[in-house]
């Protein structure tokens, strides 16, 4: 039996820096029972690390001699912020990371942020999911101590050739970005989403192409009805859920999300959600919302920047499709027109694949016939 290879093998020809960088875990939050999002520090001291929205990380943890690969859910941007002041740094021996991560980003300086899936089989996964904190049960004061993995230093090296801008292709040309995501695939898309997002509000629209339309379809198991209100689900379970419907919420890219929950993987052999009702559910930049028969209660988690029930992060809900996306009736009508746009896939090979297919085919044969410079994707497998 051929063993599976691992993640310095599977990207053996990927683009990756020559410089590997030390950074300190700081901060873990449990989405859900298999995911859990890690802020690493960017010490003082350090050269400033360098990437494009969508790389990956090989990340070396202790006592693991091969590197695991995990995608940066952060933008360059947070990468990139100043240090707080020396002064500021003194309140960490008395403040837990959780509450340091509720003040604004300048006071936390710069980091990295991964999600990662539980995977016993995956070294460097396995031990970044050990119990962060064994004194404590609560998930999301990062404690420190002799037992603990807050605080620990691990060493980074950026690589992956998955990126926005895409390469080869003006973004200024642009009129339209499709972002399809099937669970954790949502990683280097959410990246993308954020710095697209950071870049609008920061930067002339004409000068960058920041002023295209956006088009995010994200495909996940069905967690189930919230146990407070029937008929509703809880965004702080679905990873990065909340973060990305704020954006659209609050107008900081033009275009629009779409939710699609299955009752299975996110496979294109998914079933669709039983008893739940299909309808053109979609949530715009205007916060509109379409049909409210299946809804998704945003608030309370995983917002931007490590910033909870801040002024504009008042609790919302967003529509869902019941339903498994399929390229005919949902990724074709965000495209619109081939010729001025760009399709990032992320997901289960099954997804992907049959997707980019799909997207790349001839119009003859029942597919889109895009230019495949403008159809891009990351496998992991």
């Amino acid at each position: 039996m051929t063993s599976k290879p691992d993640h310095l093998e599977r990207t053996a020809a990927d683009p990756r820096d020559k410089s590997l960088h030390t950074v300190v875990l700081e901060h873990i939050e449990q989405v859900n029972n298999t995911t859990r999002i890690f802020r690493l520090r960017v010490p003082r001291d350090s050269l400033p690390i360098r990437f494009l929205p969508g790389q990956w990380l090989d990340v070396y943890v202790p006592g693991v001699e091969k590197a695991g690969g995990f995608t940066i859910t952060s933008t360059p941007r947070e990468a990139r912020q100043a240090h707080p002041a020396l002064e500021s740094e003194d309140t960490s021996e008395t403040t837990s990371p959780y509450e340091q991560g509720k003040n604004s980003k300048a006071a936390r300086g710069p980091y990295l942020e991964l999600a990662v899936q539980k995977s016993p089989d995956n070294p460097a996964a396995a031990w970044l999911w050990q119990d962060p904190h064994p004194s404590t049960a609560d998930h999301h004061t990062s404690s420190s101590g002799p037992d603990s993995i807050i605080g620990k230093e691990l060493h980074v090296r950026v690589g992956g050739g998955f990126v926005w801008p895409p390469p080869g292709i003006n973004v200024r040309t642009l009129r339209r970005v499709v972002f399809v995501a099937g669970g954790v695939g949502v990683n280097p898309l959410v990246s993308m989403l954020c710095s697209l997002a950071s870049s609008a509000a920061v930067v002339a629209p004409k000068a960058t192409g920041v002023d295209l339309e956006v088009r995010f379809l994200y495909s996940l198991k069905d967690p189930g009805e919230s146990a407070e209100e029937s008929g509703y689900r809880e965004a702080g379970n679905m990873l990065f859920l909340e973060r990305i419907a704020r954006i659209f919420r609050q107008g900081r890219v033009k275009g629009t999300l779409e939710v699609f929950l299955t009752s299975g993987d996110t496979s294109t052999t998914t079933t669709d959600v039983a008893g739940a009702k299909s309808a053109d559910n979609t949530i715009d930049e205007d916060g509109g919302e379409g049909d409210r028969g299946n809804v998704i209660t945003v608030g309370g988690g995983q917002a931007e920047d490590g910033n909870k029930n801040e002024e504009g992060n008042a609790s919302f809900t967003i529509p869902f499709h019941p339903r498994r996306c399929t390229l005919e009736n949902d990724v074709a009508k965000a495209v619109d027109n081939p010729r001025f746009a760009v399709v990032y896939v992320c997901g289960v090979p099954t997804m992907t694949d049959e997707f980019i297919a799909k997207l790349t085919g001839r119009e003859s044969e029942g597919g889109l016939g895009m230019e495949p410079h403008r159809v891009l994707c990351e496998k992991w497998w």
